[in-house]
């Protein structure tokens, strides 16, 4: 009876000891999620941060960086192109480390920010500088759920034109944006009227590919993707008024425009993801808009601004 007792006794003990055993998975964690609730940062009882690369608009992890928070902060190395003239749109290229959900803020108003998505070692940051932001170096702020750092453009003066007079508070004096076509584009390129400034646009599509060739293709020749409203304006000319631009509709073409849709409305299916869209134009006329995932490889052309 005692020998019973003994081994019952010691199975209660084991089975105790079994279940006061922390599993990893129980062990605490801090947690950083995106707007989609997708997980970007972890750190744990040792303090060690894991950043999380995901497909955008999936959880599929693409890859992870570990280390402890002071190897992780963010950290910026390059800002192109260095200049930025008011009233204009590009694409701040941004490099760097550990730039996962990275968000942005400048040291000056009137520069917006279209949607982006954030790499590891890069963001694509699309923004438009007001006509009244003021000459000057600007500090961008950029924060990550684990730190904060800084880098530095340069916003330069607002090209004098003939157009509305647009006036810079504080400075005294009047400035113009030229709405008429510009009047030396490249080679290759033609000059578009807009009401928010003058540009220049490719005749003809330059390229093929997915979006990121379609930006790079761009800004290996000092140019940049198209805006949507820019490339509905170049479209709208080419059919009105005779603007010179061959291939303008016919098939899909890339802008440099992000933008977010339910799939419902398109195909029927309800996507809950949220994900940013590229937005393409030109299949049949100058305004129908394609939104299509940015991470896809999609084999469109293009036409670059400047």
């Amino acid at each position: 009876m005692r020998y019973k007792l003994n081994i019952s006794l010691a199975a209660v003990l084991m089975m105790s000891a079994c279940v006061a055993l922390p599993s990893p998975a129980d062990a605490a964690v801090q947690r950083f999620t995106d707007e989609a609730g997708v997980v970007i940062y972890t750190i744990d009882d040792d303090g060690v941060v894991s950043m999380f690369e995901s497909r955008p608009g999936t959880d599929i992890t693409l890859s992870v960086t570990r280390g402890t928070r002071e190897q992780m902060q963010p950290q910026i190395t390059e800002i192109t192109p260095q200049e930025v003239a008011a009233g204009t749109s590009t694409t701040l290229k941004i490099q760097g480390k550990n730039l996962i959900g990275a968000t942005v803020k400048f040291s000056v108003p009137g520069i917006d920010v279209s949607p982006y998505l954030t790499k590891p070692k890069s963001v694509d940051l699309p923004v438009r500088v007001g006509a009244n932001v003021p000459p000057g170096e600007v500090v961008l702020e950029l924060s990550t759920p684990i730190g904060k750092t800084q880098g530095t453009f340069k916003v330069t003066e607002l090209k004098i034109g003939s157009g509305s007079p647009v006036r810079r508070e504080g400075i005294g004096k009047h400035q113009t944006i030229s709405t008429t076509a510009p009047t030396s584009c490249p080679e290759g390129m033609v000059g578009v009227a807009a009401e928010t400034g003058g540009f220049c646009i490719e005749i003809d599509r330059s390229y093929s590919g997915d979006v990121r060739k379609a930006e790079k293709s761009c800004a290996m020749a000092g140019k940049r993707l198209c805006q949507a409203v820019e490339w509905q304006h170049a479209c709208e000319q080419a059919k009105s008024n005779g603007l010179g631009l061959k291939n303008i509709t016919g098939e899909w073409e890339w802008t440099g425009s992000y933008a977010k849709y339910d799939v419902q409305v398109q195909t029927g299916e309800r996507d809950l993801s949220d994900e940013l869209k590229s937005v393409l134009l030109g299949k049949s006329d100058c305004q129908t808009q394609y939104l299509y995932p940015s991470w896809r490889s999609g084999p469109y052309p293009g036409r670059c601004c400047k």
